[in-house]
């Protein structure tokens, strides 16, 4: 790459190089466009050449029907055929071969005898031709030994058919160059012949000829150049031609009488590259003066000096200056106004992480000498996703400054900072034991007090966090990191209040990280198995399905409890490519059950938020070979929490295909009424509390009897969860439960088990 020094030089070399890019283009396009007519006329030409040399075909085809018609009637000819006069016959053979010129004339017998001189292979085609040719045509263009031969056949009558009149007149270079003298453009004409379905020359090569169209012209390469060539297929005695003609016109000799004009151009463009290159440099020189001068004043305001450039005029380079000493004052109030947002929050003004980070660090410090406690608190607010959810963000971020003033009011000498969305952090250095839980208590107080954003009415809330250092970290991130973990429990806790940090929320959070870790590890190295726990259809006394549960056995801790591993998973999204698994498994498994038993596969809210779950299924069912209608998809409430709309479109495409959906724990969610209202679904699935509560409690049969009754007019089958007892069974088959499931029965087992207890049935059965 070539740099200058200059800007004057790069300014004349750009002007220049675009002149001479325009330069090119224009030659280039000239070329295109020129190429381009040539072509076309080239194609025009040849395509009127054919047109030529078809009507003269027509013409010469004509007078060699009208030669052998005359003589085929001739009435002293149709006697000698008719009796064989081979003398008269040869005559009158010699007088048509001098009329038709150059040509040959044959009688051929209805027995298929020839009468007539010419070579053998001729004589032998002749002989066939009446009778291959088709009985619409009198004339066809054939191939005999290394000739073509255009032949005219006439029928001799006396008074039926005793033989045919064949003329045979040969196609060659002399009829070749006539067409070419016929010509306006220097073309070139050939005959081709047909062998092995291609068309044959014998100065081209036949790869070559299959680029040449027929009827057309088009552009190919016939071995010595770029032509345009055209392929006109001549009739033959079937469907089929055996020659043709091929016109060729070489582009070269289409493109010579436009090479003075292309020169001309050429020389035309060089003059005025020179005339622009001289201009360039004086128009250079004169720009490049005041915008050297606006390079010094740049690089004073580089090294901070925004001092003024002095550059007059009116002109463009007078308006830079001008727009220049603007922006060199822009500059130094931006620097300033930058230097306060690198280390502010842009919606309160409170400080922000980076700087709450560095004053915590600072304080740290400085609490080593003294002795002083330094405590973070991190303030959350409660439920303010639903503010921004149902209020919108307008309003939300409004109730964000309001907080801040609220905090603001009451942390005193304590800095405040916002770390991000609506966590709040107060840096608080203080002798005092009990000020950082004193101050906490009163944080929560006042934001449980109703405030009004943009004229509503809002109940909030926060919960806090607190770790104290040096004791709770020694610097910044721990500090940080330790409140935010206290804050995280008192979340867990109920919300609402406050948690100091304990060193084994710590190592509950590494445990948890592990687990993460650990999992991430089953799924990749095949961890994870399924159990299948049976369903009990009441109405025949026999297994109508199995419920697919998780089960994970960790290399060195053992078997993990659903309970224990699945929370986090749902936390993770692990529960995603867990959830893949758990639909291979079970449709696999289930494949090799008997029919018509079912799966049921239970699916989260998190894998109902993926868009990949319907291909999911549908490839699972097509891997096992399982029938749709012999998988159950079990789903809890809260799917419909976040997006029912787009809920209800996926259960509806699941449910197209064939595929069951069940709703478990029916009763204990949000509004179960309401979903049953737009979405009815197959099964119901009483939760194990209300099951449990049928031994214990008066009003638990009651509420079961209610839901079975519900699911009978929705026409629904219904399941009992968690059947452990026989008065349980007893109850539930009084009531009309449709299924039962739980240990009563059997527990979940392993799939070696499940067929096992399904084989039972079936010798049962025999």
């Amino acid at each position: 790459m070539i740099r200058f020094r200059r800007l004057s030089s790069r300014l004349a070399t750009l002007y220049g190089g675009l002149f001479a890019l325009a330069l090119a283009v224009i030659a280039g396009v000239s070329h295109a466009v020129l190429t381009a007519h040539v072509e076309r006329v080239a194609a025009e030409e040849l395509e009127t050449s054919a047109k030529v040399f078809e009507r003269i075909w027509a013409f010469r085809t004509r007078a060699l029907v009208d030669a052998a018609d005359l003589l085929a009637h001739d009435f002293g000819f149709r006697e000698a055929v008719a009796t064989g006069d081979a003398p008269t016959i040869a005559s009158a053979l010699g007088n048509a071969e001098r009329r038709i010129g150059g040509g040959h004339a044959f009688v051929v017998l209805s027995d298929g005898e020839t009468i007539g001189g010419a070579a053998t292979d001729l004589r032998l085609a002749v002989s066939e031709l009446p009778f291959r040719l088709d009985r619409t045509k009198q004339t066809a263009v054939i191939g005999a030994g290394d000739g073509v031969f255009h032949i005219v056949v006439a029928s001799v009558r006396a008074p039926v058919d005793v033989g045919w009149v064949v003329f045979a007149r040969p196609l060659g270079d002399k009829d070749m160059g006539a067409l070419e003298q016929l010509s306006a453009v220097p073309l070139k004409a050939r005959v081709l012949g047909r062998a092995g379905g291609e068309w044959q020359s014998g100065s081209v090569e036949p790869a070559r000829l299959r680029g040449v169209p027929e009827g057309r012209a088009a552009r190919a390469d016939l071995g010595r150049g770029a032509v345009y060539a055209l392929i006109t297929p001549l009739p033959g005695p079937g469907k089929a031609a055996e020659a043709a003609l091929l016109l060729n016109y070489a582009l070269a000799d289409a493109m010579a009488p436009f090479r003075a004009l292309r020169a001309t151009i050429l020389l035309s463009g060089l003059l005025g590259l020179a005339l622009v290159i001289l201009g360039s440099v004086r128009l250079a020189r004169s720009i490049a003066r005041p915008i050297a001068q606006l390079d010094r004043a740049a690089r004073a305001v580089e090294q901070g000096d925004y001092g003024k450039v002095a550059v007059s005029g009116s002109d463009e380079i007078g308006r830079l200056a001008t727009s220049f000493n603007e922006m060199a004052k822009g500059i130094a109030e931006r620097e300033e106004r930058i230097a306060h947002l690198a280390f502010h929050d842009a919606l309160t003004g409170l400080p922000n992480r980076i700087l709450f980070r560095e004053q915590t660090d600072a304080a740290l410090r400085q609490a080593g000498h003294s002795g002083a406690g330094v405590a973070v608190l991190c303030v959350d607010l409660d439920n303010f996703r639903q503010v921004n959810d149902t209020l919108g963000h307008g309003v939300g971020d409004a109730m964000l400054r309001q907080v801040a003033g609220v905090i603001g009011s009451w942390t005193g000498d304590a800095l405040l900072a916002r770390l991000g969305g609506d966590e709040f952090a107060v840096l608080l250095v203080t002798g005092e034991r009990d000020r950082p839980r004193a101050l906490a208590q009163k944080l929560l107080d006042r934001l449980r007090e109703p405030m009004t954003v943009s004229g509503h009415r809002i109940v909030g809330g926060a919960s806090i966090g607190i770790a104290v250092g040096p004791g709770d970290g020694a610097g910044a991130d721990s500090l940080i990191k330790n409140a935010d973990l206290a804050l995280h429990r008192a979340k867990a806790e109920g919300r609402g209040t406050l948690r100091f940090f304990e060193s084994a929320l710590d190592a509950e959070a590494q445990a948890r990280r592990q687990l993460e870790l650990d999992m991430r590890e089953a799924i990749a190295t095949g961890q994870f198995r399924l159990v299948f726990q049976p369903l009990l259809s009441l109405s025949s006394d026999s297994i109508c399905a199995f419920e697919a549960l998780l089960r994970w056995d960790h290399p060195t801790r053992g078997p993990i409890s659903p309970v224990e591993f699945i929370p986090i998973a749902e936390e993770t999204g692990l529960i995603v490519p867990i959830g893949e698994f758990v639909v291979q498994e079970a449709c696999r498994t289930a494949a090799t059950w008997p029919e018509p038993v079912r799966v049921a596969v239970n699916v989260s809210s998190l894998q109902f938020k993926s868009p990949a779950l319907h291909g999911v299924i549908v490839q699972a069912l097509a891997r096992s070979g399982l029938s749709p209608e012999r998988l159950e998809v079990e789903m809890t409430e809260s799917i419909f929490v976040d997006d029912s709309d787009g809920a209800l479109r996926l259960l509806h495409s699941l449910r197209s295909l064939g595929i069951r959906v069940a709703l478990d724990d029916f009763g204990t969610g949000y509004s179960s009424l309401s979903y049953l209202r737009r979405f009815p679904f197959d099964k119901l699935k009483i939760d194990r509390s209300f099951v449990t509560g049928m031994g214990e409690d008066a009003q638990a049969s009651p509420i079961v009897g209610a839901i079975l009754e519900l699911a009978r007019a929705l026409g629904m089958d219904s399941t009992a969860e968690g059947v452990e007892d026989a008065h349980q069974l007893a109850e539930l088959r009084r009531l009309g439960c449709g299924s039962i499931q739980g240990y009563l029965f059997s527990k979940p087992v392993p799939p070696a088990e499940a067929a096992a207890l399904l084989g039972g049935e079936r010798r049962a059965a025999a």
